[in-house]
């Protein structure tokens, strides 16, 4: 029996050369383009900041007494 290993699903940050720029992959499946590196980072440090504020919210809820 000669069975070949399952394909492995292409996952990550690659650099394309037509167009110039980053992919993101999932699974297989573009997620994101981006132009540059630096749009791809712009865009990364803009979501963590939504993630921490939307954290904060969260939490302050949660220990803020209800005034109901």
């Amino acid at each position: 029996m000669n069975e070949s290993p399952p394909r492995v699903k292409k996952t990550g940050i690659f650099y394309t050369k037509a167009p110039p720029g980053v992919v993101v992959m999932w699974r297989d499946e573009v997620v994101q383009r981006y132009v540059s590196v630096d749009e791809l980072v712009e865009a990364h440090v803009k979501g963590m900041a939504a993630l921490e504020r939307e954290m904060e919210r969260v939490l302050e809820a949660q220990y803020r007494p209800d005034l109901d």
